[in-house]
């Protein structure tokens, strides 16, 4: 009689969620059991939408309240806070230990805050969980002033957020210029000049040192100069860093985040990684490295699955792709577009050429090459041809025929028909043999 799988899931987010649906999907029978210290099942992204006012709390789940229910799936409210490989166990903080066959951790990432004096002081938000757009929207009606800390996606993304809301709003920076780990420095001079337009002051080069205040109330940012911005609120932007606590006592490898193989699996037996805190092969780079998208999480948890499973699949890589708007100007920014200091940063010499284009009036593009090949496009005002160039940029195509023609390119792949064509070894897929097949070829 075939033993009964035990499979266990720390985390109820993308990785944890596309994980546990695969393996029920394939093993009818399994005790899956999915850990999380939240209890329900959201999208993280929307946040600063529902931040906004844009979208309710109920828009912003991503599976059905009764998901793992109808599953046969069981779902623990609990923190993990212990795993002993040797015994495969899990502690969780309600004191239950879950023994497992197989472990998946997708644990995520957590806010990274400034060791700045009164950082914690109440007042003081990340936003990376619901509760903390929950805290900040029963603060908004005595608040008239907010500091953000921090130039990266969620931090702009929230300071658009609070000004829509009507709130004054100071945006602080440390890097020379914002999105600093999603644009070079000439797009990024772009959305600064939108944020000021729309009235958000933005500062870059200016160092938090502490969190003024009360214990009740929050006053102001002092920053290195000494400068004082005064303000009700703060919410921190600076970025996540991945959750490795659960690692600790452990034999599992980590470097950045949780070192795992083409197969998703850690330096452990039995134990895998998924999503934000796995560090996976990067298709660019062709090394291990963290790209903390939610498509990748979806991706990475349902491949981990199938190998938990012993279906023998090969994950493939993922790379960076950001995808925003701010004020209504979108931006699209792909592969090694930025070449910044950091654990995530890049690397000197990934560029070798630079083409760039301002068209018109809010309209700009770039793209990095090496050795002929597209490396990082940044595309803002019009994102059309972000479909093509993601295409050339994954499959690594020479691009020397169409080289002049880069900038110009729109959605339409027939643009670059003769490029699929003398590479279609690398286009196998079925759209892409239509299409050839439509031509003749």
């Amino acid at each position: 009689m075939k033993k009964t799988q035990r499979f266990v899931i720390i985390g109820a987010s993308a990785a944890g969620s596309s994980a546990a649906e695969t393996l029920r999907r394939y093993d009818p029978t399994a005790q899956i059991t999915v850990v999380s210290d939240e209890k329900i099942t959201y999208s993280k992204p929307l946040l600063s939408y529902y931040l906004a006012g844009k979208l309710g709390e109920e828009q912003l789940f991503f599976r059905a309240p009764d998901f793992y229910e109808r599953l046969g799936i069981e779902r623990i409210h609990a923190r993990a806070v212990g795993l002993l490989p040797e015994k495969s166990t899990v502690e969780l903080s309600d004191g239950q230990k879950l023994k497992y066959d197989k472990l998946l951790l997708a644990t995520g990432a957590a806010p990274r805050f400034p060791k700045v004096e009164g950082i914690h002081r109440d007042g003081v938000f990340g936003l990376r969980k619901l509760e903390d757009a929950q805290g900040i929207l029963t603060r908004l009606p005595k608040t008239k002033r907010a500091v953000v800390l921090g130039g990266g996606l969620v931090g702009l993304k929230a300071a658009e957020a609070l000004k829509e809301r009507g709130v004054d709003v100071t945006v602080l920076i440390d890097s020379p210029h914002a999105l600093s780990q999603m644009l070079d420095e000439s797009s990024a001079r772009i959305f600064e000049r939108i944020f000021e337009q729309n009235g958000v002051t933005i500062r870059t080069k200016a160092k938090p040192v502490a969190v003024l205040g009360t214990k009740e109330k929050i006053e102001g940012v002092q920053i290195a100069s000494g400068e004082v911005f005064p303000c009700d609120l703060v919410v921190v932007g600076k970025g996540v860093d991945p959750s490795l606590e659960l690692l600790e006592g452990t034999q599992i490898r980590k470097d950045y985040g949780v070192c795992v193989d083409d197969y998703l699996r850690t330096s452990v037996e039995n134990i895998y990684a998924a999503g934000d805190v796995a560090q996976a092969r990067d298709v660019l780079r062709g090394e291990p490295w963290i790209n903390a998208l939610w498509p990748c999480a979806v991706e990475q948890g349902r491949v981990a699955a199938l190998n938990m499973l012993n279906k023998e699949t090969i994950y493939r890589g993922s790379m960076r792709m950001n995808s925003v708007q701010f004020f209504g100007v979108p931006v699209i920014s792909a592969g090694l577009a930025v070449l910044t200091p950091g654990p995530l940063g890049g690397h000197p010499g990934e560029h070798d050429e630079t083409l760039e284009a301002q068209p018109v009036p809010g309209i700009y593009r770039k793209i990095f090459l090496k050795d002929e090949t597209i490396v990082g496009f940044v595309l803002v005002g019009d994102v059309e041809a972000a479909g093509v160039l993601r295409i050339l940029m994954e499959r690594r195509v020479t691009i020397a025929p169409v080289k002049d023609e880069l900038l110009e390119l729109g959605p339409d792949l027939g643009r670059v028909l003769p490029l699929i064509i003398e590479n279609k070894e690398r286009f196998v897929e079925r759209e892409f043999q239509e299409l050839v097949h439509t031509v003749g070829v």
